[in-house]
């Protein structure tokens, strides 16, 4: 079964339009015949097993042990057998039943990143966290105050809550197209602590439509690329993109059994965060977060380190990548600020990291301390955080 297929979700309340980045377009192509339940997936499947040399990297012992992948996305079922002896945990803070085509989704990301056989990081820690869909149910234990009637399902919270959780790299394959607040301070702090967060592009053949969560500073976009490194015909392109990957995939259906193939930025992206946590694992903790990506954008194929729009900064190369003088880089995140207006700013990063953003503004946080002056906000019966009023560093600087 080939399958190149996007479901775009609508969020209650009117509040906008968000995509699973799996799709040309908006539907479903028609698929072909589904390959036999009980045929094994292995590497020799894969075109990006083969293309990037993985078994190799593997056989060296750079399979992404000690990091800790956070990817949101539909619920995975873990107990495939392609997925038999990876590390897995659902950490979703709450109830979401996913339609089945979205556990598909979320089961075949999962496999290109963990899957013993044929992931590209089999050793790393996968934590998994179910993103609620506007025509998915949720359950009354994600109710949070606030307008998105998603709650803690919604991509920011998910973020938040993966940064709770002691997560290196958060994998997306999904887009968001509305400002909120939520994602601005989830993406400050992200930045600000060195989480790594990669999303997809989008599959519209578009460049920078509104709804790509690339378009947001800090977040490292993915495209699709062919095996001659050519952008796919789907791939979206633009001020986002700061690398891509191969996009076809052949997995196992988490709620049929069936193998297919399936295609999309989707993929393209547990790719690259696969290949993100080889290199944690590689550098330990002798470089810094941004430093391993200037690492990767610095040795995408052929780039020279010049950034284009369609490729970003080159097809990622992991071999490049790992063997990169990372520690001489610098410790500047290549993936924030794409343009002018990108939000989080400069400025959004310093104010979180100084403790003076409104704490009625952030939640989920597990981490943030008010520091600032604002006595109203800090007494305020709805503010949850912890205050040491007045005490931000920029008040006591030279």
């Amino acid at each position: 079964m080939t399958l190149s297929s996007g479901r775009r979700w609508r969020r209650m309340c009117g509040l906008g339009t968000g995509v699973l980045a799996l799709v040309v377009g908006g539907g479903l192509v028609p698929a072909a015949p589904a390959n036999a339940v009980d045929r094994e997936v292995t590497g020799a499947d894969q075109e990006y097993y083969s293309f990037y040399r993985l078994s190799s990297l593997h056989s060296q012992g750079y399979n992404g042990e000690g990091a800790i992948i956070a990817m949101i996305d539909g619920h995975v079922n873990p107990n495939i057998p392609e997925l038999a002896g990876a590390t897995i945990e659902n950490k979703s803070p709450c109830t979401v039943r996913s339609l089945p085509e979205n556990a598909d989704h979320g089961t075949a990301v999962a496999q290109v990143l963990v899957a013993p056989k044929f992931g590209v990081a089999p050793g790393a820690t996968l934590y998994t966290y179910d993103l609620g869909y506007s025509e998915e149910e949720v359950g009354a234990d994600c109710a949070t105050a606030g307008v998105y009637a998603r709650g803690e399902a919604d991509t920011s919270l998910l973020i938040e809550q993966a940064i709770n959780d002691g997560a290196h790299i958060i994998s997306i394959s999904s887009n968001y197209p509305l400002y909120n607040e939520d994602l601005r301070w989830a993406m400050a702090r992200a930045i600000s602590q060195g989480v790594i967060v990669v999303a997809a592009m989008g599959n519209e053949s578009t460049e920078d439509p509104e709804d790509t969560l690339p378009l947001w500073s800090g977040i490292c976009g993915v495209g699709a690329i062919n095996a001659d490194g050519s952008l796919t015909d789907y791939s979206n392109w633009g001020n986002g993109v700061e690398t891509v990957a191969l996009g076809s995939i052949v997995v196992r259906s988490g709620t049929s059994g069936e193998v297919f193939t399936m295609q999309g930025t989707s993929f393209a992206t547990p790719i690259v965060a696969g290949f993100l946590a080889i290199a944690w694992q590689r550098f330990d903790d002798r470089i810094t977060a941004n430093q391993i990506l200037q690492a990767m954008t610095t040795t995408g194929t052929g780039s020279n380190g010049d950034w284009n729009y369609y490729t970003g900064f080159g097809p990622a190369d992991p071999w490049g990548l790992l063997n990169a003088n990372a520690s001489s880089l610098p410790d500047v995140n290549p993936c924030e600020s794409k343009t002018l207006s990108s939000k989080p700013s400069w400025q959004d990063v310093e104010d979180y990291i100084d403790g003076t953003v409104n704490p009625l503004l952030m939640r989920n946080d597990d981490d943030y301390v008010y520091r600032g002056v604002n006595e109203d906000a800090a007494f305020s019966p709805d503010n949850e955080f912890p205050v040491h009023l007045g005490t931000s560093p920029r008040y006591h600087r030279d």
